[in-house]
């Protein structure tokens, strides 16, 4: 048996695993790597390894950094079958989709700045002078590729999609020869699972686990992640491995005291940036408790973002995925709930721009999640400078987006091409990560240190993941592994 790593090597994008076995090759996850656009669009035209050859993808969850490349992977020459449970197939429909849109957009843009540097060219040549801060290769005279072709349309997305093989947890289904896997459900978002792969070559069975994106115990709506097995080999995310997230019930305290700020104003708006998948419905699910246990004013909520609403209407048609007492929220829904009396979804441009304009107190749920693109950046625009508006972050804001640059409390932003003051309020909350955190992977794998011959640590930067390596080894782990891109481990 062979591990190939071809992706989320010292960083937490494109997880893609290969397992070779039997003379089969399968897939564990199939990312998209998410950076700046130029380099993402070069790192993730490339795959490493035949895609014609691949017997299977095992699909750990519909994330589009574990499952974005699929549809390359169908226009490379894949015909396999695509293992993933019924949550996985259903979002990744829906994200794909969403993803082949941005390929469109992404490809049109880099397209301009091309065209914009051939003329910089021709202007060179003319014997006018080159800006200084121009790229060397074209200064000389090398003219760029004169068009950039999408990574994968819709129509790529439209034949990958009936490849796709649904299962249930805790289910053995063979995906290759000497190849059987089972899923397990993982608790980062719905349908997202653990997979337990058992290799069988002659005589020698060798057990596989892949964590996937291992969830945290408590998280709104799923339920906990189920304890890892027995087995010789792990591949473990390492996200926050030398973090530690503050309990969900500190979030949703400091969630429902901005919402009463708002509704003590009568006036004004609470900005939640979310991302359209887990992190909306987390919020959502928040809200909804918060409206049964306080006596809140007239406020309302909305949820300005398609993907978000289509996501959220996937997640209420899958309650077998719910915990307990998400499930008894689900059942009162259906009936009558004080949030659903508040909530609405907007669809379409006008809805969204009558939104903006509306002079009621409302609560906006708007995608992106980092403030870069989507309906969030109209409503920052119009509120950015607005004394009654309160900006919540509740996730993870990258280097030189404007996420960024509000949570460091810059005093002014750039915004579609405008400058403005800031002064609304700014508020960040970091406790709804849907990743499991230092004390959570510890729990999880310390258990299995003696028995295991082989731990590999991905999807984490080095500053997370070398330090839980070295607390690993110490704990009993005998081989543990921080692999580098494209490096390959024999069994």
């Amino acid at each position: 048996m062979e591990l190939h790593f071809h992706g989320a090597t010292g960083d937490t994008t494109g997880s893609c695993h290969l397992l070779r076995a039997n003379g089969c090759q399968v897939l564990l996850d199939c990312g998209l790597y998410q950076g700046r656009r130029s380099e993402s669009y070069a790192r993730n035209r490339k795959f490493g390894f035949d895609a014609a050859r691949i017997d299977a993808v095992v699909q750990s969850h519909a994330h589009v950094d574990h499952c974005g490349k699929l549809p390359m992977l169908v226009r490379a020459g894949f015909g396999g079958r695509i293992h993933a449970t019924h949550g996985t197939r259903d979002l990744a429909e829906i994200l794909l989709h969403d993803s082949a849109n941005i390929q469109v957009k992404d490809a049109e843009h880099m397209n301009r700045e091309r065209w914009r540097e051939r003329a910089y060219v021709e202007r060179c040549r003319d014997g006018r002078p080159c800006p200084p801060s121009f790229p060397n290769a074209v200064a000389r005279g090398e003219l760029p590729p004169s068009e950039v072709v999408p990574l994968y349309v819709d129509e790529d997305v439209d034949a990958t999609l009936p490849l796709f093989d649904q299962h249930a947890y805790r289910a053995w289904f063979d995906v290759a020869t000497g190849v059987r896997v089972r899923f397990h459900d993982a608790g980062h978002i719905l349908g997202s699972a653990w997979i337990e792969a058992e290799v069988t070559e002659g005589k020698k069975v060798t057990r596989v686990v892949f964590t996937g994106d291992y969830g945290r115990p408590g998280q709104p709506i799923l339920r906990d992640p189920e304890p890892l097995c027995e087995a010789d080999v792990y591949i473990s995310e390492s996200t926050y491995g030398a973090r530690s997230h503050p309990p969900f019930g500190d979030m949703e305290r400091q969630l429902g005291d901005a919402v009463e700020r708002l509704a003590r104003r009568g006036r004004g708006r609470l900005l939640v940036p979310v991302f359209a998948v887990g992190r909306t419905q987390n919020i959502l699910y928040a809200l909804a408790r918060l409206f049964e246990q306080r006596s809140i004013g007239d406020v309302r909520v909305a949820v300005d973002s398609p993907l978000a609403s289509r996501a959220t209407e996937i997640v209420m048609k899958h309650p077998e995925y719910f915990d307990e007492e998400a499930l008894s929220q689900w059942v009162k829904w259906q009936a009558q709930s004080r949030l659903r009396d508040r909530l609405e979804f907007t669809e379409t441009v006008e809805d969204s721009k009558r939104l903006t304009r509306d002079p009621r107190p409302y609560v906006v749920l708007s995608a992106s999640g980092m403030m870069e693109s989507g309906r969030i950046v109209h409503h920052l625009a119009w509120h950015v400078s607005n004394e009654d508006c309160e900006i919540l972050v509740v996730g993870y804001q990258a280097g030189n987006t404007l996420g960024r640059r509000l949570v460091e409390k810059a005093r002014e932003v750039n915004i579609l091409g405008h400058r403005f003051q800031v002064r609304a309020k700014v508020t960040t909350l970091n406790g709804f990560s849907a990743h499991a955190d230092r004390e959570g992977l510890l729990a999880a794998l310390t258990p299995h240190a003696r028995r295991a011959s082989a731990l590999f640590l991905v999807h984490g930067e080095n500053d997370q993941r070398l330090p839980l390596a070295r607390e690993l080894a110490e704990r009993g782990f005998a081989r543990v592994e921080s692999p580098e891109d494209a490096r390959k481990f024999e069994f």
